[in-house]
């Protein structure tokens, strides 16, 4: 089964949008170099390559549309970029106060949203690579720069006409991997074995992770007007497949048991392990559907014919029959929750052969613009101390001009560049984000150094090295978007190889690799205390916006199902969805802050998970085929609004007790039972507000 896993991961990885996109990238950055070269043009070379270089490193996966408008907005910039600073670096303080403001600038440039931040920053970068390579001839080398950008993007961009619908369909076998990890963590809840707290740690990250995934979904989806067309079948087809991801995102997240009750209540007998091995099946179900669901071809899977599922399943059946009536009802809902998801694996695997009418029929009710997650676009109102945009934004300035300060107190290095790209890269916002990056820089370069000099030191050909370098930067875009610290430790090496063959001096260049990487960490982690963005002064914050989503999204699932506004049901759970996972990044970057020591984590997480038990009982209600809005008892809907709504205020007179918190439906599925169970676990939720100490 291991070997299996990690073959399977292999496999995907290397079949997969990271690797392929990864050698598309090296290609496109490497052929000019040779060509240029080869041509005696090594100006050419050098601009054209760094040029692509860096720009593909602002190709995120996207639609046409956007990609086109990143494409011409990249361009522009990095040559506005490239021609400003090169004039001036002949003046050495004009190009300190040239890039001092460039740092600001760029920085701000977040405040129109993710894709124009990244832009910005990789122009940052451009100022970085131009002040390394001091160009002679400014004019020629910007627009070689501009080359090499427009040639990356002309190659991107075909692939992108080619197959506009890749990115999206990698984004779905993602969700679905991400689904079937999340499934199978679902049946660790029926192991004896495993601790239950750090089982339910466990769960919200995975939950948190499989809402991001839908969040990608929507925006690659949703802001792409091709796709969205009402006439285009292959659009509808995957706006469908989205909307059943969703509804079985629902189904892993609708029933919330008391796990330590149900372990005990089963203890005898082999129920607990034919539930855990049935999950275990649908989980791999669930992988072997994202295998092939990028092709976004119909899927014959395994479920309804799989003979293992079929005859565990008849098992459990048939001991249901030597069960008494609670154990009986334990079984019986979670063979119905199984039941459902199987039933939506069904519908993933089989909707191309769902009609063009009936997908329209479907989708024509939603207003999808709604769900596009939007970005703020008034500047005015970022320029104030209050913004961390701007707190960010005049830190990496002062950053910046700390490190002109401190270099021209150094000797001399063309390589001193290395501290203003190490700033760039490591500096972020948030101290746990910039801490993080440090650490994965300093690894990765340190493993890097190591990994040159040992090849250095066996081979002498500056061919074979220039071609280990290609095979390092081929390494670093596949890891680039997976894991920062490897993709460090291959882009290390191919500096070292590329700049060693060119320029040689591998010991001097080594030496500077290691001295500007660790200063720049330094600085970067310092600066973090200059107009510093704590997560744990937003925790109260985060905790008054995850109870009201809770409770606007419980007004909506208490109404009957024929009333319900669809794009307000949505939404109202999206947001429930988004508020959580944002109390829980917070309460994961606060952990990292120095003053964690002061606060109380305990509390905070019993919040957490309060709010996630809370919101998967809401969702039953949700789906809940039989609910009628006169079944919601106006007195428990009372009790859990006051409760979610008075935050660090506990009810010391509540009815409700710690010991009803975890009850177990006894067989009665009404409306009223579970919002009994909302209220009981809203008095926990005000007890460890009371109890939680910013």
């Amino acid at each position: 089964m291991g070997k299996n896993s990690i073959g399977s991961t292999i496999s995907y990885f290397f079949l997969g949008e990271y690797f392929s996109d990864a050698l598309r990238t090296t290609i496109t950055v490497v052929l000019p170099i040779i060509l240029f070269f080869y041509l005696g043009n090594p100006e050419a070379a050098k601009g054209i390559g760094v040029g692509a270089l860096l720009i593909s490193l602002t190709d995120l996966p996207d639609n046409r549309l956007n990609k086109l408008k990143t494409a011409l907005w990249s361009i522009i910039v990095f040559f506005a970029t490239t021609l400003v600073v090169s004039s001036v670096l002949d003046h050495v303080y004009l190009t300190a106060v040239v890039v001092i403001i460039a740092a600001f600038s760029f920085s701000m440039l977040a405040v129109y949203g993710q894709k124009l931040s990244l832009i910005g920053t990789m122009a940052l970068i451009v100022c970085t690579f131009v002040m390394g390579l001091h160009p002679a001839r400014p004019l020629y080398f910007s627009s070689y720069m501009l080359v090499g950008g427009v040639w990356y993007y002309v190659i991107s961009l075909i692939q992108t006409l080619l197959r506009p619908y890749r990115s999206l369909h990698h984004a779905i076998f993602e969700c679905l991997m991400s689904s079937a990890v999340f499934l199978n963590a679902k049946a660790k809840n029926y192991d004896v074995d495993v601790p239950l707290d750090l089982q339910q740690k466990e769960a919200i990250k995975l939950h948190i992770k499989v809402n991001q995934k839908h969040e990608l979904i929507r925006n690659l989806l949703l802001t792409d007007k091709y796709a969205m067309n009402p006439d285009n079948p292959k659009g509808q087809l995957l706006l469908e497949r989205a909307r059943l991801l969703i509804d079985l995102y629902e189904q892993l997240n609708a029933v919330h048991y008391d796990y330590a009750l149900v372990r005990k209540t089963l203890a005898t007998g082999p129920s607990l392990k034919l539930i855990a091995t049935l999950i275990e099946l649908l989980a791999k179900e669930l992988e072997q559907l994202g295998r092939h669901v990028r092709s976004a071809k119909a899927y014959k899977g395994e479920v309804a014919t799989n003979m293992e599922y079929h005859q565990k399943r008849v098992m459990l059946l048939q001991e249901m029959e030597r069960l008494n009536e609670t154990q009986r009802s334990i079984v019986l809902k979670v063979v119905s929750n199984m039941n459902d998801i199987v039933r939506i694996i069904e519908m993933i695997r089989g909707n191309e052969r769902t009609t063009a009418k009936h997908l329209r029929e479907l989708s024509g009710s939603i207003s999808y613009p709604l769900f596009i997650t939007g970005d703020s676009f008034s500047i005015k109102e970022h320029l104030t101390l209050k913004s961390p945009i701007f707190r960010f934004s005049l830190r990496l300035a002062i950053c910046f001009l700390f490190g002109f300060l401190l270099i021209w107190q150094l000797e001399p290095s063309k390589y001193s560049y290395w501290l203003f790209l190490t700033l760039v890269i490591v500096a972020r916002p948030k101290f746990s984000i910039t801490w993080k990056r440090n650490l994965q820089r300093l690894k990765g370069s340190m493993g890097g150094v190591v990994i040159g000099l040992i090849i250095v030191y066996f081979v002498k050909s500056p061919v074979v090295l220039l071609s280990f370098s290609v095979v390092f930067l081929l390494g670093f875009y596949a890891f680039n978007r997976l894991n920062y610290t490897i993709s460090v430790l291959c882009i290390t090496p191919a500096v070292i190889l590329t700049l060693g063959s060119y320029q040689g001096h591998f010991d001097h260049i080594v030496h500077d690799r290691i001295i500007f990487t660790v200063l720049g960490c330094v600085i970067a982690i310092f600066a973090t205390y200059l107009f510093p963005i704590w997560d744990s002064r937003q925790l109260k914050a985060k905790i008054v916006n995850a109870s009201k989503a809770s409770l606007h999204y419980l007004e909506v699932a208490i109404q009957n199902r024929v009333e319900r506004d669809e794009n307000q049901s949505r939404m109202a759970r999206k947001n429930a969805n988004l508020s959580l996972s944002a109390l829980s990044e917070a309460i994961e970057s606060a952990s990292q802050e120095p003053m964690r020591k002061h606060i109380d984590f305990n509390g905070l997480y019993g919040i957490q998970s309060t709010i996630y038990q809370i919101n998967a009982i809401i969702t039953s209600i949700y789906l809940s085929v039989n609910h009628k809005s006169e079944q919601a008892d106006s007195l428990l809907v009372s009790q859990i609004v006051s409760n979610l709504s008075d935050g660090a205020a506990a009810q010391s007179n509540s009815e409700w007790h710690a010991d009803e918190v975890y009850l177990v439906d006894d067989g009665d599925h009404s409306t009223k039972q579970k919002l009994s169970h909302i209220a009981a676990l809203s008095f926990d939720f005000n007890r460890f507000s009371a109890g939680f100490k910013g």
